[in-house]
């Protein structure tokens, strides 16, 4: 792509810097790290990404292997357990902080989501806004839900595809954490890895019990889909994949949350 204009400090390589001046806890050397087990860490290979907007080289996945996304959703249990037993206020205030610091780090990371995704200007913020302003629908309105309700057993897994990083993932994640589960996630492999990275680098900030790693599905499923620890599976995305995560949770009878292309099961 050529012919457009960019205001000054919008490029990737500005966008980039920027967030590895407000996260260095996340990035290293150019490179995303994984949040797991409370901290994050150099491990995994990172793939391959490019910009849809011009096709320059971007950040891309760090891909664990099977054996390091089981190590992380045991730990996503342990944080669970300790996390599920503090009461609502608490859990609401930490919440809340973390609101304020992605908000407050709004343009940023929509502008991540311009090079990474290709998503128009405008819209990025919008996913950035719908991400936040359903969060605080929900600490203004959870309480009478969790009426006669306990966390669940194990940690929230979720997949979601490529197009909504903030307003379908984020979001997602946030409302489980503030219902008193943990909250895993996979970043997609179609973009989104610094965006994701950093939105999960402010809120974690705050005490939340997230854990954010990369992979191909075919490597990461058994444990993000089939570990026994997974107290509930949300999946997002396309019906290829999807229908590969239903016959996995008929076999496990994991409690689950599925959406192909629109289409609620």
């Amino acid at each position: 792509m050529t012919g457009y204009r960019l205001r000054r400090g919008a490029d990737w390589t500005d966008a980039l810097a920027h967030a590895l001046r407000v996260a260095p806890e996340a990035f290293h050397d150019d490179r995303a790290l994984n949040l797991h087990a409370g901290g994050w860490h150099p491990d995994g290979v990172p793939a391959p990404a490019t910009s849809p907007v011009d096709g320059r080289a971007i950040l891309g996945p760090p891909a664990l292997d099977a054996s390091a996304a089981r190590g992380a959703v045991l730990a996503a249990l342990d944080q669970h357990r300790v996390w599920s037993r503090l009461p609502l206020a608490e859990r609401r205030a930490r919440v809340a902080g973390a609101v304020d610091e992605l908000a407050a780090h709004r343009d940023l990371l929509a502008l991540l989501l311009v090079w990474e995704i290709g998503k128009p200007w405008r819209l990025a913020r919008a996913d950035v806004d719908r991400c936040l302003d359903g969060v605080r629908w929900y600490l203004d309105e959870i309480e009478p839900m969790l009426a006669g309700r306990a966390p669940l057993a194990g940690p929230v897994s979720n997949i979601a595809s490529w197009n909504y990083p903030m307003s379908v993932l984020t979001h997602a994640m946030l409302v489980q954490v503030l219902a008193g589960n943990a909250a895993v996630a996979k970043t997609p492999t179609d973009g989104g890895t610094a965006c994701l990275t950093l939105a999960c680098a402010l809120a974690a900030r705050h005490g939340l019990p997230l854990t954010l790693v990369s992979g191909a599905g075919s490597e990461l499923s058994p444990a993000l889909v089939g570990a026994p620890a997974v107290g509930c599976v949300n999946f997002v995305g396309g019906r290829g994949a999807g229908s590969r995560v239903a016959a996995a949770l008929a076999a496990t009878r994991t409690r689950h949350i599925l959406e192909q292309e629109g289409l609620n099961c």
